[in-house]
């Protein structure tokens, strides 16, 4: 990490991150004004910080609100294609241009169309100095998403003004390849966006999967997650909140609560040294063993198995 922070241990350089629990509203619910009231939040939000911090990072879909978990609906999801192209016309180049002059880079999630036409894309962009300098584009997509997203290809690392920072969103992390990817290119820092429920699965792993991730790549994580409420099916449901950043050490540097909140981690390079001298995890590794990891899922061992009983 390329920021000089002087309550770094022994003056030691690194990187220092704001992490922004908010409860953005939805878009679905209120196409015309949620986009407006979800954007000045995060500027204003961002606005807080922009001075004195490194990086600035808000949940996914933070400017759009989450999908409608009602089952697919066409003309909802036409409704968002709308949003999904204000946004990345007007809201993104607004946010972008707050960054300009500012210490801070911002990473934000939104919708983003796609080429063809109502298909949306899960985003999440960084901006900094007045440009958008990345977009990464959700890869996995669970249960309803994919009724309202295309799925991303590739795994966005970027060099940013205050380091090597790869992207992922929610689902994405739990994929070790992912992760690996992003250590291989050159990661220093993994900023997670993330909107999940509070169901107990869901929290163990936002609990434990950051940690991992930091310990098996030897990079930093900031885990971001929403706050406020969705409708899931006539139910009400929480995001839970609970945003973390973990060292490349496996510390957890910094933990917010449940309701909006913005909590600041200081991640040093000596955290990033100091791991990579414990295992060479990269240099030791063997790809010419890890095919299986690459090829199409099947179920012929099963039916091997079956077929010999």
């Amino acid at each position: 990490m390329s920021s000089s922070d002087p309550t770094a241990p022994d003056g030691g350089a690194g990187i220092r991150v704001a992490l922004i629990q908010i409860a953005a509203d939805q878009c679905w619910a209120d196409p015309a004004g949620a986009l407006d009231r979800n954007l000045e939040l995060v500027r204003a939000k961002f606005e807080d910080v922009a001075d004195e911090v490194d990086l600035a990072v808000f949940p996914e879909l933070s400017l759009t609100g989450y999908i409608p978990l009602k089952g697919y609906d066409q003309a909802r999801k036409r409704l968002l294609y709308d949003v999904a192209r204000r946004c990345r016309s007007n809201a993104l180049p607004e946010l972008a241009r707050a960054t300009r002059g500012r210490r801070s880079s911002l990473v934000v999630g939104f919708m983003e169309p796609a080429r063809m036409r109502f298909e949306m894309f899960n985003s999440l962009a960084l901006l900094e100095d007045g440009e958008v300098m990345a977009v990464h584009r959700k890869i996995h997509l669970p249960v309803e998403e994919n009724h309202y997203f295309a799925p991303g290809r590739d795994v966005t690392v970027v060099d940013s003004k205050h380091g090597r920072i790869a992207l992922l969103i929610c689902y994405d992390m739990l994929f070790p390849e992912t992760a690996r990817i992003a250590a291989l290119r050159g990661a220093e820092l993994l900023c997670i966006s993330s909107n999940w429920l509070g169901i107990a699965e869901l929290e163990r792993l936002g609990e434990v999967i950051p940690r991992a991730r930091a310990l098996e790549e030897q990079l930093h994580v900031v885990f971001v997650n929403g706050v406020g409420t969705v409708e899931v099916r006539g139910r009400e449901w929480s995001f839970y909140g609970k945003s973390r950043a973990v060292s490349a050490a496996g510390t957890v540097v910094a933990e917010a609560g449940s309701g909006e909140e913005s909590v600041v981690a200081l991640l040093t390079q000596a955290d990033l040294a100091a791991a990579a001298d414990v295992f060479p995890l990269l240099r030791d590794r063997r790809p010419d063993t890890y095919g299986e990891l690459v090829a199409p899922l099947v179920e012929s061992a099963l039916v091997e198995t079956g077929a010999a009983t």
